[in-house]
């Protein structure tokens, strides 16, 4: 029954009405500060309805009484389950809730108590006891679980991430914010900013300048936003960067490379290269492996395109000659197709144009590539960071030119990025891997670059102190400033990717790497410009003039021989936990361009000297690029951590590393293709399809992961030549890494049977009658589950080496023998009190033992369940 029902007033329609219209009425006369009056007329609104929400935020507001806050908030929530009240009522939890005057005569009366039926003193006695270690065993687990739905969430850090969500680089747009969420659920999952949950305020500037600005502003007067992540494009981000420097918010761009963005706005920081940098990095390229002396630049009348046209134009005129340099104006401007005939024209009637550089976006990228190559040129075509993604390489391969002859778009192309997703490192790969888990893909380039922003960032809010989601001027200058700090290696932030630190231009000194297109997707070219691992001063002139290393804008870079590699394992098997080793058996095989030292490789783990590559299986050359495949088995050596033991996860590793060249020359990295296989398809046996490579008796793989390394020495190794400042000599590995868990069920079942019949019979000792003849059974039966505990924990452990830790396990079987220990103590105590006939002592005693011992059987159970899953 209703409370109008109960009052026996009218529930028609009319009076409904009138709530809203009273309610309104207190409003005007709140502001006007007659609250009287207000809460007056609140009290009528309540009397027609009284599950009229707004009438009771309104009364919250305006009594001054925390209780009567309090209740009015109640019934808010009362009347609508998702009301705004719920945040309000978590800070008056410890108040009493009690109605206000103009309520209450219509309030709910409080229930009468319950009544207590009287029970036997024994009863009482025994249900004590039984609440009380209920209590005792449950605390321990309840207690953090109530600090965290009762305390208050910290003050969130707003981070504006601003892209291209929508009109033509919506893809790009797309892969920076899903890079971004990503990474930040995974740094909220570790703690966020010193506690503090990071928050994302999304924004699409549509890769509109004008757009750009609007968010920006927008952004500016939100006021929640500690600092910005973005934009993606040059052209927002110089428009929106004025903005943020008249409001003192520091912007982090992943993906702008446009030199203008950061010149003049000390507030703007990139976590990549300018696009001079990237242009001359090209140029050194062009020259140094593609032997080019003449080349052509076509680019878009942009910041962006004009930028890496001056970059490549300005270094390549010291090492060749740059035959044209052509403008196709703005591709958003009308006759864009008629501008690209005129500017391929001019390049296709030149014999000696060289390779072609296209310094614009993917749209005017797609038409002018397909008119070159309609128009002949075949030779080799270089496109910026911004074509370097698969979307524009999709684009290409599903163009009717494309479909008519494999290649003639994306052969001998040439596309330059920060990242590659085959050439990741270990704990990337890892992150990569989760990536695709949740987006089905490897992450982008911009993705990762967004990753790298939103590292840099968080530690920026770290670092300046900032914890508060309505931040002032103040706050956002101590962001800046951190953000400047960092502008070293010693004040660089360890990211995924490695240290990152800002230089003069508040850009990353990052490395161009260049790609190619191989099974429809972006891959690491076959050679690359990589810094040397040796000092500075080791005759730098002779490795130039020996053609083995490059100048580039002002920094000595060597020729790097990319290795594609790839395993396909055929089985694991013999892992012998106390030798550490195991037995594999598996196909290799490398793709490589120039010398064939790419395939003198040692296998550092092997467990002996008889593991080595022996005669290829096939092997083949196209277009200079050379395929060995090789088939090895034998014995390797395991790092195996038993802490966990036995719900211990071990990583089975096969390490090789070119023995003849360091990492600055040779590196292995992944095959797209394999690293795009899913964990069912990497663990199927090379030899076998229908079957696992699973040859391990009591575990199972649960996953394969591929990945590079490097290992080395900062040391000068008695080298005269080396000076401090040398980083050092490193060599690159590539790494296949089989994790293989234990078959947990069969193991339990074998190994802590025993133990759980053990504890059953020990239990069953405290029924035993009080009787003088029975203690001596009970002190019995507690010291022989002792001793047994003890050798089953023997036998247990007994396939594991010698460690001087404890392992998991054994915690378990510590536990049981105190447990047992306290059962010995139980039959004293109770012998005692029968011995002296206290019959009442004897039967609490053994009715709290008989209520411990599931308890705390129970308690370890769960402990372990929390620790290991």
């Amino acid at each position: 029954m209703t409370r109008r029902e109960r009052r026996g007033e009218s529930t028609v329609a009319d009076d409904e009405l009138l709530a809203p219209v009273r309610t309104r009425e207190a409003v005007r006369a709140a502001k006007q500060g007659r609250d009287d009056e207000a809460r007056g007329l609140l009290r009528k609104a309540l009397l027609a309805d009284p599950s009229y929400e707004p009438a009771w935020l309104w009364l919250a507001w305006l009594v001054v009484d925390d209780g009567h806050r309090k209740y009015c908030l109640e019934q808010a929530v009362e009347a609508n389950p998702e009301s705004q009240a719920h945040a309000r009522l978590r800070r008056l939890r410890k108040v009493t809730s009690a109605p206000p005057p103009e309520v209450e005569d219509f309030a709910d009366p409080p229930p009468p108590p319950e009544p207590t039926p009287e029970r036997s003193v024994w009863r009482r006695h025994a249900l004590r006891a039984g609440i009380a270690a209920v209590a005792v065993a449950v605390v321990a687990a309840l207690v953090v679980l109530a600090v965290r739905v009762t305390a208050d969430e910290p003050a969130p850090v707003h981070v504006a991430v601003v892209a291209g969500l929508s009109g033509p680089g919506a893809e790009r747009g797309q892969a920076v914010l899903r890079g971004t969420r990503f990474h930040v659920d995974q740094i909220n999952g570790n703690g966020g900013v010193a506690g503090h949950p990071v928050r994302l305020l999304v924004h699409d500037d549509e890769d509109d300048p004008e757009a750009a600005r609007r968010v920006a502003e927008e952004i500016v007067d939100d006021g929640r936003a500690a600092l910005v992540v973005g934009h993606t494009v040059s052209r927002t981000a110089i428009a929106a960067g004025p903005v943020y420097a008249a409001a003192g918010i520091a912007a982090i761009t992943p993906t702008a490379t446009a030199d203008a963005i950061t010149e003049d706005n000390r507030w703007f920081f990139r976590t990549t290269f300018t696009n001079r940098y990237q242009g001359a990095f090209v140029a050194g390229y062009l020259n140094s492996v593609e032997k080019a002396r003449t080349a052509s630049v076509i680019h878009t009348d942009t910041d962006y395109g004009r930028t890496l046209a001056d970059g490549f134009r300005q270094a390549f005129a010291g090492v060749g000659r740059v035959r044209h340099t052509v403008s196709i104006g703005d591709a958003a401007e009308p006759g864009l197709g008629a501008r690209i005939d005129k500017a391929v024209a001019t390049v296709a009637r030149d014999g000696s144009a060289g390779p072609v550089v296209l310094a614009m976006h993917e749209d005017a990228a797609e038409r002018t590539l397909t008119a070159l190559r309609d128009k002949g040129v075949r030779g080799t075509v270089v496109g910026g960071d911004a074509l370097s993604n698969d979307s524009f390489v999709a684009k290409l391969r599903d163009s009717p030119q494309e479909k008519k002859k494999a290649g003639s778009l994306t052969g001998d192309l040439y596309l330059s990025s920060p990242l590659m997703a085959d050439s990741l490192s270990g704990e990337a790969l890892r992150w990569a891997d989760s990536f695709r888990d949740v987006n089905g893909s490897l992450p982008s380039w911009q993705a990762m670059a967004a990753q790298t922003s939103i590292d840099v960032a968080v530690e920026a809010l770290k670092r300046s102190g900032v914890s508060t989601d309505n931040p002032g001027r103040q706050d956002r200058e101590a962001v800046r400033r951190s953000l400047e700090a960092m502008n070293g290696p010693e004040r660089g932030v360890k990211c995924l990717h490695g240290l990152m630190y800002f230089d003069a231009s508040r850009s990353l000194p990052q490395p161009v790497t260049m790609g190619v297109v191989r099974g429809g997707k972006v891959a690491s070219a076959p050679i690359q410009l990589m810094p040397s691992d040796t000092a500075k001063d080791l005759d730098a002139a002779t490795e130039i003039a020996a053609d083995r290393s490059v100048r580039v804008a002002g920094q000595v870079l060597v020729r790097q021989q990319i290795v594609t590699t790839g395993f396909n394992f055929n089985e694991v098997s013999a892992l012998d936990t106390e030798a550490e080793t195991f037995e594999a058996d598996f196909f290799l095989w490398f793709r490589y361009r120039g010398s064939d030292d790419a395939t003198a490789v040692d296998f550092v783990n092997a467990a002996g000297s008889d593991v080595t590559l022996g005669p290829a299986v096939r092997s083949s050359e196209r277009d200079g690029v050379k395929y060995r495949l090789y088939r090895v088995s034998g014995t390797f050596k395991a790092s195996l951590d038993f802490h966990h033991f036995p719900f211990d996860r071990q990583y089975l590793t096969i390490a090789l590393q070119n023995r003849k060249h360091s990492a600055s020359h040779v590196v292995y990295v992944g095959d797209r293709k394999v690293l795009e296989q899913d964990q069912a398809e990497a663990l199927r046996s090379g030899s076998d399809v229908n079957s696992s490579i699973d040859r391990l008796s009591g575990w199972k793989s649960t996953s394969l992961d591929l990945y590079k390394a490097t290992v080395g020495s900062t040391a000068a190794l008695g080298d005269p030549a080396v000076t401090e400042e040398t980083p050092g000599i490193y060599y690159g590995q590539y790494v296949a890494q089989v994790t293989i868990e234990r078959d947990l069920g069969s193991f339990l079942l074998k190994n802590m049977l025993p133990l759980v019949l053990l504890a059953l019979v020990t239990y069953a000792s405290l029924f035993f009658a009080r009787e003088k003849r029975y203690i001596g059974s009970r002190i019995s039966m507690g010291i022989t589950a002792i001793l047994s505990a003890a050798v089953l924990l023997t036998a247990v452990t007994g396939s594991l080496p010698d460690v001087e830790y404890t392992v998991a396990i054994e915690w378990g079987y510590y536990a049981f023998i105190f447990l047992a220990g306290t059962c010995v103590l139980a039959a004293l105590l109770s012998g005692r009190l029968a011995a002296q006939n206290n019959l009442v002592g004897w039967r609490k005693l053994n009715i709290a033992f008989r209520i411990y011992y599931p308890l705390f059987c129970l308690a370890i159970v769960l402990a372990y369940v929390m620790a290991f899953g």
